[in-house]
């Protein structure tokens, strides 16, 4: 969100490349400064053990690259955790609102991820059959 509140995603998926050498130096400056704040938000939002497996990457887009495919779970691999995670959940010793926030967090997770795979002819369809029982 912040990222892309910022207007700076273009640097993690590669959309605004670095201006070629010759360019205007302004503009130079200004993507390397933009690009710097991206890699010091990645940085700073993640563990300290995964900084060090970055440290080899030089730009936003590298890294970014680079955690998608380490820490990326396939859909059905992440809706049977968070399905697992939702039939285990337990108030324990938290209280009502912080076990309600939680559970809340885990639901809307698995509402984003099972809504996010049904494509919109296939909604129409579920939306007949929820109809008709």
């Amino acid at each position: 969100m912040f990222v892309k509140g910022k207007e700076l995603w273009g640097y993690i998926d590669g959309s605004i490349p670095k201006p070629e050498k010759g360019s205007d130096s302004s503009q130079i400056a200004k993507w390397e400064s933009n690009e710097a704040k991206v890699i010091s938000w990645i940085l700073s939002s993640v563990d300290s053990h995964i900084i060090l497996n970055l440290r080899s990457y030089t730009c936003a887009k590298d890294m970014w690259e680079y955690l998608k495919k380490v820490y990326h779970q396939e859909n059905s691999a992440r809706r049977f955790q968070l399905e697992l995670e939702i039939s285990e959940y337990s108030q324990g010793n938290m209280s009502v609102q912080d076990y309600y926030s939680g559970f809340m967090n885990l639901w809307s997770e698995y509402k984003e991820l099972i809504y996010a795979n049904v494509p919109s002819e296939g909604l129409s369809a579920l939306q007949q059959v929820q109809e008709i029982s």
